[in-house]
């Protein structure tokens, strides 16, 4: 734990970035993977400035991820019985980091600014592109068979979105992809109640619950899940995506061990007297500058705990020394919560023939590609914003 972390969106169809999440976990972690597009990479060095971005990655602590591609739901006859979904990833022309960066710093320090040049340079040799693999939109067209998982996530982002709509029961959010090529969805969902609650906390012109809402947060979330089981990493995920997220590991876990109690495999961490990091960064009482400071300050703190045989007590009493760095100790008390998988006996009976053992106990080749991750010694530990373990609606 605490070795790596991916962050991206807050969440996704327009989510920005939650910065002061960004420097909790850069302070707690050695090695934080920022999951970039154009907007949020322009928001990052914008807000934080060029070069305590520059200096974060070259310290190692950051490393940023660039998408040069974008998946998501197009939707064809909406608001009619005919309303139907594909899942697609696209790629403009020309769509790429170089690109993008070049535009970017031409506005960023003006074409012959100061220094352009040199930024330029060093961001593309520490900014590492990539694009979502269409196999993802295979995984999740495979997901949204298991409508247990998907009833689960619906629930649960519905619970967190739009806490005031009464929903049915059963809920019903069925999937089908038919003959023409297309996802279909079966719902008993009364969208214009959901939204009426939605919108309370959320403008109209940023966003509407839908069936394309619902499916796009599912898609989002398992790209996202891949790249972080790639790297190997924990998760700082928004509230609508690590629900999504902890149904997906849900789902996996009591397919595999059906005699598990799939909740007794999330547990929580809880450190209470940490410090409000966040909300200083988020009010503007504290720049990125400030966060390098701590940063370079919890260096020999994550040193040492990497040398430790780490537990539960040892965990929280470093999270308790390392946000009192600094000026982070005058800084408010606060409590910073992570839902910690435990994967202890896990992997025995594993399968020896992968693909065809894994169809074999119900498992769609799809999540066989999570699961191989997690027999490998992956721990998607989730460092969250309040409580997650009471939306996870797979028992």
């Amino acid at each position: 734990m605490f070795e790596s972390i991916c962050v991206g969106r807050d969440d996704f169809l327009g989510g920005g970035i939650d910065f002061g999440r960004l420097a909790e976990t850069l302070v707690f972690y050695q090695h934080v993977h920022f999951l970039a597009d154009q907007e949020t990479f322009d928001s990052l060095v914008r807000t934080c400035g060029s070069d305590a971005v520059l200096e974060l990655c070259r310290m190692g602590s950051l490393k940023i991820h660039y998408s040069e591609n974008t998946t998501g739901v197009g939707t064809l006859d909406i608001s009619t019985s005919a309303e139907r979904h594909g899942l697609v990833t696209v790629k403009g022309q020309n769509q790429n980091f170089l690109n993008h960066a070049t535009k970017f710093f031409d506005s960023y320090c003006g074409p012959s600014g100061k220094g352009r040049s040199m930024i330029l340079k060093s961001f593309v040799s520490l900014v590492e592109p990539f694009e979502h693999l269409r196999s993802v939109l295979d995984h999740v067209q495979s997901d949204l068979e298991n409508s247990e998982y998907v009833r689960a996530s619906v629930q649960g982002i519905l619970a967190s979105l739009a806490p005031e709509y009464t929903q049915p029961n059963p809920l019903v959010f069925d999937v089908a992809l038919k003959s023409d090529g297309h996802l279909y969805v079966n719902t008993n969902l009364d969208f214009a109640a959901a939204n009426a609650s939605y919108h309370k906390r959320v403008d109209p012109g940023h966003s509407t619950l839908s069936q394309a809402f619902l499916i796009a947060q599912l898609l989002g979330t398992r790209a996202n899940l891949e790249v972080a089981s790639g790297l190997s990493s924990d998760l700082s995920l928004g509230p609508v995506s690590s629900i999504i997220g902890a149904n997906k590991l849900a789902s996996l876990i009591k397919t595999h061990d059906r005699n598990c109690v799939v909740r007794e495999r999330f547990t929580e961490m809880v450190v209470s007297d940490s410090r409000a990091i966040c909300q200083a960064v988020n009010a503007r009482q504290r720049t990125f500058a400030d966060v390098l400071k701590l940063v370079q300050g919890a260096q020999k703190f994550k040193e040492w705990l990497s040398k430790q045989q780490q537990s539960a007590d040892l965990c929280q009493e470093y999270c308790r020394e390392v946000s009192r760095v600094d000026w982070a100790d005058k800084l408010p008390p606060k409590t910073v919560r992570w839902v910690l998988i435990n994967m202890a006996n896990f992997a025995i009976g594993a399968m020896a023939s992968p693909i065809g053992a894994a169809l074999g106990i119900g498992l769609s080749a799809a999540d066989y590609f999570l699961l191989d991750r997690l027999l490998k010694g992956w721990r998607p530990n989730q460092f969250v914003e309040g409580p997650l373990k009471e939306f996870i609606g797979i028992e």
